[in-house]
């Protein structure tokens, strides 16, 4: 096992580099000239040529850019991800403020998902072709179908404008998480419920159920015993993934619901275009989601025993 989470460990590195490649060159992929673009945020419109050269030459752009590069990933091998251009303040600390905000969101929409997904799911595969399960097909095809940002806004036209129940916007209390863990937790809840649906059907039909109702299990037995603990592998991998997704900031939800988290501060750096915040952003999430990928391999092993991570995986 230690092996395999070595192993893992180095391909999430790898991972990890390739990103700083990407995020690093947004600076460069975005239109105009990069020491222009901060002495704007610095002095204001009326830039001179002589503020230019110094804001270049103060952060190093006057150098190659294979050097800029390795300079900067120094600083990030000793956790510096540099100053905010537009707050002058520290980016990773703006990052861990925003985080809490974005966990609370992520875990208040997984365990929705799943409350909805899990009970749907097993419904519909122990009920397989009748009204109940066709019914609840047909609902997660909807979920699935509806982008994250019309459900978003037609929830807040509903519950916020209509019948004045829900804020519409902000963060602080519980009422506030109601409509975007909602318009997260009901959109993963349709993907979890067809695959609950499909990987406990294909169980079911397993030679080890059809012997354990052979000798006189109760379906209820085969059912938690037997066949959901193994059905259930997927879609804690779809579950993970999910997670990951969530904490490394659901962007489009978290921008309609003005909540405070790691995806709204994205979006609203792209706008400012603050490079040194997108870079410190992109890296953040690809690691939280390169880290969600190897805790999900590492439960694998606690709900099936058979599996073994070993030099030859």
């Amino acid at each position: 096992m230690w092996e395999y989470i070595a192993k893992r460990l180095a391909m999430v590195s790898i991972v990890i580099a390739g990103v700083t490649l990407v995020a690093f060159s947004a600076m460069y992929l975005a239109p105009g000239d990069p020491a222009e673009v901060i002495a704007l945020e610095r002095y204001g419109e009326d830039l001179s040529t002589d503020q230019i050269e110094t804001v270049r030459e103060a952060e190093g752009l006057d150098s190659p850019v294979h050097v800029q590069y390795l300079i900067w990933l120094g600083h990030l091998l000793r956790l510096d991800l540099g100053k905010s251009l537009v707050t002058s303040e520290d980016v990773l600390d703006e990052i861990l403020h925003k985080l809490p905000a974005t966990v609370e969101l992520a875990i208040a929409s997984l365990l929705i998902s799943l409350l909805i997904a899990l009970p749907a799911g097993i419904l519909s595969a122990l009920r397989k072709n009748t009204f109940l399960d066709r019914g609840c097909m047909f609902v997660s095809l909807l979920g699935v179908s509806i982008p994250n940002f019309w459900l978003g806004l037609l929830l807040i036209w509903l519950f916020a404008l209509t019948l004045h129940m829900l804020p519409s916007f902000g963060y602080g209390s519980l009422k506030h998480f109601v409509l975007p863990a909602l318009t997260l937790g009901t959109s993963m809840a349709a993907v979890t419920a067809r695959l609950t649906r499909a990987s406990l059907l294909e169980v079911m039909g397993q030679e080890y159920i059809v012997a354990a109702r052979a000798r006189g299990l109760d379906e209820r037995t085969v059912l938690f015993r037997h066949a959901l603990k193994n059905a259930l592998l997927p879609v804690v991998t779809f579950a993970g993934m999910q997670l990951g997704y969530l904490l490394g900031g659901a962007v489009v939800v978290e921008t309609i619901f003005s909540w405070p988290g790691i995806g709204k501060l994205l979006v609203d750096s792209i706008f400012a275009r603050d490079f040194s915040m997108i870079q410190g952003c992109v890296l953040f999430i690809a690691v939280l989601f390169s880290l969600s990928s190897l805790a999900v391999d590492l439960l694998y092993a606690v709900l099936d025993p058979r599996i073994r991570y070993d030099r030859h995986d």
